[in-house]
């Protein structure tokens, strides 16, 4: 059914629903949006993504052979597949022969598995490179389908937006926790040891290290944002979903709408989608500091740590692997850069732990960012009550008694 205006006063139609249901996105909230379809709404967004990787995976599967049979064999895919393209966009009327689908189906994710694989088979002819060029674009889609599909992009931006909006705060967690972070990090760094460690593994070690830092970091925040969860107030009045609706393309029929003080509950992917909000929004700042002290101690490094220095330390167990110009013996190495790396990580994870322990800072973050979650619950009120108006699917609202038992 299509969702026309609403008649009498100002008018909420389709358009005034998409553009809220961009607000929910642009905030990371995509949970909130009603009838998301992966084909419609995940994949048709990911499709300018999904094109690059495609021509990317051509390029790498063609450009790195000299097989003639297998040239010849990856031209006659390529010749066969645009063929089959032009054929299909002209069988459906579109605007150009090389207009992009409107909806993305399966068909179409096989496509990108299967003409890559398809290639490398025609260079390699063996089914170990098969199956391995299968696996590629499948992990590609994978990681595709759960950026899109939970906005993390968008949630990103969102969270660093947030993060700068409250520089208060973050100064705040950093006047509590640089001193001693600083002084424990530092006697780190000029330790023999760690560059040892650290400074002569390989590139995906030291990766390895942070990437273990950061799964117990993200435990820490999702622990403490569960907690926070359950403190956000749905009880929001008439009048206070009207407030919040204001700068929505919502606010100019927000008011003629019913049922705006009765409460939607919530299904358990939006509850997700709120704690990953939570969760986003802490590790932002806490990446943010990690980031600060990884380039503190570069340009530490630069100043402070001779090459030859870095040579002793390393004690024969690697090359720093100078990466800058060189200037009386000083240098950024490649060996600095991963201990400052690792320290970086560190440091992040220690202000995680501290944050999560805090109860002045968990005060002030818990009550600024349901504030903000507060206001996309009583949005997502008046979303729904306009989709129901417009006879549009929408879960009903609790009636008073439900609300109170």
């Amino acid at each position: 059914m299509s969702a026309e205006p609403l008649e009498g006063g100002p008018k909420i139609g389709a358009d005034e629903l998409r553009g809220t249901e961009r607000w929910f996105i642009r905030r990371g909230l995509p949970m909130f949006v009603e009838d998301y379809s992966a084909g419609r709404d995940v994949w048709t967004r990911a499709l300018p993504a999904l094109v690059i990787l495609f021509v990317l995976m051509l390029l790498a599967v063609t450009v790195r052979s000299d097989d003639k049979v297998g040239v010849v064999l990856a031209a006659l895919v390529v010749i066969g597949f645009v063929a089959g393209y032009v054929v299909w966009n002209r069988r459906r009327s579109a605007p150009h022969v090389w207009s992009l689908p409107d909806q993305v189906t399966p068909v179409w994710l096989l496509v990108f598995v299967a003409v890559p694989a398809t290639l490398s088979f025609a260079f390699q002819r063996t089914l170990d490179g098969f199956l391995q060029a299968v696996l590629g674009p499948l992990v590609l889609l994978v990681l595709v389908y759960v950026v899109t599909r939970w906005t993390l992009v968008a949630l990103t931006g969102w969270a660093l937006r947030w993060t700068f909006a409250q520089l208060g705060e973050l100064g705040q967690l950093v006047t509590r926790v640089l001193p001693l972070m600083l002084l424990v990090v530092t006697f780190l760094y000029l330790s023999p040891g760690v560059w040892q460690a650290m400074g002569s593994s390989p590139n995906a070690t030291v990766a390895g290290a942070l990437l273990l830092l950061a799964v117990v970091a993200v435990l820490f925040v999702i622990t403490r944002a569960r907690r926070e969860l359950a403190k956000v107030d749905q009880s929001t009045g008439r009048d206070g979903v009207i407030e919040a609706s204001a700068g929505t393309p919502l606010e100019p029929g927000v008011a003629d709408l019913p049922d705006l003080d009765l409460v939607v509950p919530m299904a358990s992917r939006q509850r997700v989608n709120l704690l990953l909000v939570m969760a986003v929004a802490q590790l932002v700042q806490v990446s943010l500091i990690g980031l600060v002290v990884w380039a503190f101690f570069v340009i530490f490094g630069y100043v402070a740590i001779r090459v030859e220095v870095q040579v002793q330390w390393l004690a024969g167990l690697g090359d720093p692997q100078v990466v800058s110009p060189t200037y009386d013996g000083h240098a950024v190495t490649g060996a600095s850069m991963r201990v400052a790396a690792f320290l970086g990580g560190f440091a992040a994870f220690y202000a995680t732990v501290y944050a999560a322990t805090d109860r002045i800072y968990r005060k002030h973050f818990a009550e600024r960012i349901t504030l903000d979650l507060e206001r996309a619950l009583a949005v997502r009120r008046a979303y729904l009550s306009a989709r129901r108006t417009l006879g549009l699917t929408a879960p009903p609202p609790l009636e008073p008694e439900a609300e109170a038992l």
